[in-house]
């Protein structure tokens, strides 16, 4: 008996406290068109998540492992659950997906969004017909109608400034190192992984090169980067293929009140510790400019979380919080952000 073909894309979906929306989610991926051929297979990884653990959970909620199953009994397409001991952040849910992934691609979906119906078929077209190892399409912004909190003209910057992120796509093919160029230099597509079907071999050779690590902001930027230093070529494609949901109760505007929370915030900060040892072993090395870049992309990370500190920490927590953030990203960087931003 021959081994079954293995699937052309594996799509991967971490699930921290977002239960809620994880089945819309899943069924957003069973109403892919044109892919019957082809096939698909699902990833769910809960990393953790407070609902697993019952003194954390809200009565009558269900954990993923119960979404997943009840989703498995009126859809085809196969789905594997796996479940973290404990939270180890969004690289390692997003390496333990890849990882145990069979499809020749993967699609990175995050388990608070969806997907249009013909996304995955367009995506995977594009991608055999132009032997491309990274297709990156388009999405549109959804605001989440639970925990509004703006409205307004507040409201339509929030939505204008996220439309602007996630609709950065080069339209094009790119080849080589002006795969990297173009996203971290010229800045003409983002550094997401999702909206992007991305061959599963370069992503795993990525992985292979980031040690475990936590983190839960910025995640995408050192694999990502990873990703397109070693891809052979990008195509980027003007259609839709993502509808990424914003809630603005989770928002910038929202307080920090505890600093379980902020550290989580100042967790970006491995994020470049990461990236920058990363880089000292790469062959081709990164080019001046590009680690110009990327010293620019740690500098306003840093400036974004002092005024975060200044105006959604809670002032009784700001003096514990300061000592946090010198802690994560190094007391003199902090102090030479905080000398730009008082000049400016």
């Amino acid at each position: 008996m021959t081994n079954p073909m293995p699937p052309a894309i594996s799509v991967c979906i971490p699930v921290y406290g977002t239960e809620s929306s994880l089945l819309n989610c899943l069924q957003s991926v069973a109403a892919q068109q044109g892919l019957e051929a082809a096939g698909l297979e699902i990833i769910v990884v809960d990393d953790a998540s407070p609902t697993v653990c019952a003194k954390h959970a809200p009565e009558n909620n269900l954990t993923s492992a119960q979404i997943v199953a009840q989703f498995q009994q009126t859809n085809p397409v196969p789905v594997r659950h796996l479940q973290h001991g404990e939270n180890l952040g969004l690289v390692e849910a997003r390496r333990t997906a890849v990882e145990a992934a069979t499809g020749n691609f993967i699609f990175c979906l995050d388990s608070d969004d969806t997907l249009p119906s013909a996304a995955l078929s367009t995506l995977y077209s594009r991608a055999v017909a132009d032997s491309a190892d990274i297709v990156h399409g388009s999405a549109q912004v959804v605001l989440a109608q639970e925990g509004c909190q703006l409205e307004g003209n507040s409201l339509e910057k929030l939505l204008e400034a996220n439309r602007r992120r996630v609709q950065k796509v080069f339209t094009g093919t790119l080849e080589g190192g002006a795969i990297l160029q173009n996203g971290l230099v010229e800045r003409q597509h983002n550094n997401f992984l999702w909206g992007k079907l991305i061959r599963r071999s370069l992503y795993l050779a990525a992985l292979e090169q980031i040690p475990a690590m936590y983190c839960t902001m910025a995640e995408d930027l050192v694999q990502y980067l990873l990703i397109a230093h070693g891809a052979r070529r990008y195509v980027g494609i003007p259609d839709v293929v993502y509808n990424y949901t914003i809630n603005t109760g989770i928002s910038s505007n929202t307080k920090i009140t505890t600093l379980e929370r902020w550290e989580q915030v100042c967790s970006t900060a491995s994020v470049f510790t990461v990236l920058f040892a990363c880089l000292q072993d790469l062959t081709p090395p990164f080019t001046q400019e590009q680690l110009a870049a990327i010293r620019k992309l740690c500098r306003s990370y840093v400036a974004n979380n002092l005024q975060q500190l200044n105006h959604v920490v809670v002032p009784e927590l700001r003096a514990p919080a300061y000592r946090i953030l010198c802690d994560y990203w190094g007391e003199g960087l902090v102090k030479r952000m905080e000398e730009a931003l008082a000049q400016k």
